[in-house]
C-alpha cells in the first residue's frame, strides 16, 4: 500500500507517468477515441480506463503530474468538428475548472484546437489512455512538467 495515491490510478497507469519525463505527453482518450491504432501506429504507451470518467482521472492525474511550465499550452482540448458546429461539450468547462485547481495559470493553461490539429498532437503522445468516458471531445492531452 501506499499513502496519498488516488486509487482512481492503476499500476499500469501509476508507472507510465512515472516513466514520463519533462514534456511527454498523455493523452486521455474518451471512449470514441482511435487509441490503440493510434498507440501503435506513434508507438506509445496504451492503457485503459475503462468505466473511469475523464474528470476523475483528471483531477488523479494532476494531483500528482505538474503541468509543463516552459510552454504555455500544457493541457490541450479538441474543439467540435464543423460538421458540428453549434454542439456544447460542457465536459471542457469542468477539464478548464481541474485544470485551474492545479496550475497557477489557471483556465489559460488550457489551449483549443481544431480536430485534426489536436489529432496531430495526440500523435506526438508518449502514452495514450483509454477511458470510459461517453461525452463527445472529451479528449485531453497533458504535457508533464518539473518537480522543482
Amino acid at each position: 500500500m501506499l499513502l496519498n495515491v488516488p486509487k482512481i490510478l492503476s499500476p499500469e497507469l501509476l508507472k507510465a507517468l512515472c516513466e514520463m519525463g519533462h514534456g511527454d505527453k498523455i493523452l486521455l482518450a474518451d471512449a470514441n477515441y482511435p487509441g490503440k491504432s493510434v498507440a501503435e501506429r506513434c508507438k506509445a504507451t496504451f492503457l485503459r480506463a475503462d468505466g473511469i470518467g475523464m474528470p476523475a482521472l483528471l483531477e488523479a492525474i494532476l494531483t500528482m503530474m505538474p503541468l509543463d511550465l516552459y510552454t504555455d499550452e500544457p493541457a490541450m482540448v479538441m474543439d467540435v468538428d464543423v460538421r458540428d458546429k453549434g454542439m456544447q461539450i460542457p465536459i471542457l468547462d469542468t477539464y478548464r475548472a481541474i485544470v485551474a485547481k492545479h496550475d497557477a495559470r489557471g483556465e489559460k493553461a488550457v489551449a483549443q484546437y481544431e480536430k485534426y490539429a489536436f489529432c496531430e498532437k495526440a500523435n506526438t503522445c508518449a502514452v495514450i489512455a483509454m477511458t470510459g468516458e461517453e461525452a463527445v471531445y472529451a479528449n485531453i492531452i497533458l504535457q508533464k512538467g518539473v518537480i522543482k
